[in-house]
């Protein structure tokens, strides 16, 4: 039998060659997926609660949201898929099928797959505690694509109720750096093979604030030089799946956290700020807004305002005066005639970078820099 490899994708996550990707998983890697995160409300496993990494503004709360926006009706949810062109939605929670969320989440699933088409791509994950073939068809009818389960042992075989139902079926567990887990995991991964799923994906084990305590009263470390990756998860992953890929022939996937928290939410945010880019913004690397702000007495900002529309002839869509600041594309800022206007009025000039997010409460600004200075970092200063 000829030997599986075990490669990296340009994400540096680890997967068996040949095999492929979860659907899912390629979408959300491009930034392609609205993650609807129904509310923080499940039932608790012992399996999976210690390790739980929702945050505490959102665990136990009946809060939904769309990436990073909180919703309140179906219509919410739509607006956030088409301002970043998604093809596909996760669903998440606390658990989306247990009894107080399963109607919503059936209600979810038809409407968006009503308002995007059946190629809209939705894939959902449960722990499976209360799964059985009425809610395995009810999802298949409602239009999900994919389940992705996360039992605890005693319900593993409750995986086998979504088979031959139209679904494609998986797994998604954190690879957890204890040799008793590790144990158990091998096992799963084998049962898994065994009934035909699809694939299983295995996660970097995370430390977050609202675990840490959990985790470091266990004995887990945070790697060094990290923000959130467990000591050898990484490591044992790829044991792991070296030992396994010539055992089974289920797709493997490792996802690591630098890929979830880098490349899936930057590749949302380009798509994001393309859809919600003003005039004088430009769109960086990262998804981010970039335009520059002037800042001052507001008397003085108005008399610029009006010596770069009158005098200077700078088109008015390229300028925006709210009373506080005055927001214009950088090119024009870092232009020494600008840059002697506003400071002939006394007022002060920055470079200002911004998630791309036009709700007050969720934007934040990422760097903001004195204008002058940031023609000296970059090389913008004429010799």
């Amino acid at each position: 039998m000829r030997k599986a490899k075990v490669i990296k994708s340009k994400e540096n996550n680890l997967y068996i060659k040949g095999r492929g990707l979860p659907k899912g998983c390629k979408l959300c890697l491009k930034g392609q997926k609205t993650v609807l995160f129904l509310n923080g409300i499940c039932q608790k496993p012992d399996h999976c609660s210690w390790y739980c990494p929702i945050s505490t503004e959102r665990r136990d709360k009946n809060l939904t949201f769309a990436n990073e926006i909180e919703i309140t009706s179906k219509e919410g949810l739509l607006e956030e898929v088409n301002k970043i062109d998604a093809k596909g939605m996760s669903i998440t929670g606390g658990e989306p099928l247990s009894e107080l969320n399963l109607e919503k989440t059936l209600d979810y699933i038809k409407y968006i797959k009503i308002q995007k088409g059946y190629k809209f791509h939705v894939h959902l994950y449960t722990n499976g505690i209360n799964f059985n073939n009425s809610i395995a068809s009810k999802l298949a009818l409602a239009g999900l694509d994919e389940i992705r389960f996360h039992p605890p042992k005693e319900n593993w075989s409750n995986i086998e109720l979504a088979l031959n139902k139209g679904l494609v079926v998986g797994a998604e567990v954190p690879v957890i750096p204890n040799k008793e887990k590790l144990k158990e995991l091998h096992k799963f991964i084998i049962y898994l093979n065994s009934i035909g799923v699809d694939f299983i994906n295995l996660n970097e084990f995370e430390y977050c604030f609202p675990n840490s305590e959990s985790l470091k009263n266990r004995g887990y470390q945070l790697k060094k030089g990290s923000i959130a990756s467990v000591v050898n998860s990484y490591e044992v992953a790829i044991d792991l799946m070296k030992d396994l890929s010539n055992k089974v022939s289920i797709k493997m996937h490792f996802c690591l956290i630098h890929s979830k928290d880098y490349y899936q939410l930057k590749n949302r945010y380009l798509r994001r700020a393309k859809n919600i880019k003003l005039p004088f913004e430009v769109i960086t690397e990262e998804g981010l807004l970039m335009f520059a702000q002037i800042e001052g007495n507001k008397d003085d900002l108005e008399k610029f305002s009006n010596i770069l529309l009158t005098e200077m002839k700078i088109n008015k869509n390229l300028i925006l005066f709210n009373g506080n600041d005055i927001k214009l594309p950088l090119y024009l800022s870092i232009d020494n005639q600008i840059i002697s206007l506003f400071e002939r009025f006394q007022l002060k000039g920055y470079i200002v970078e911004m998630i791309p997010f036009r709700q007050q409460k969720y934007q934040q600004i990422t760097e903001k820099t004195p204008i002058k200075l940031f023609k000296e970092e970059f090389g913008l200063n004429e010799s």
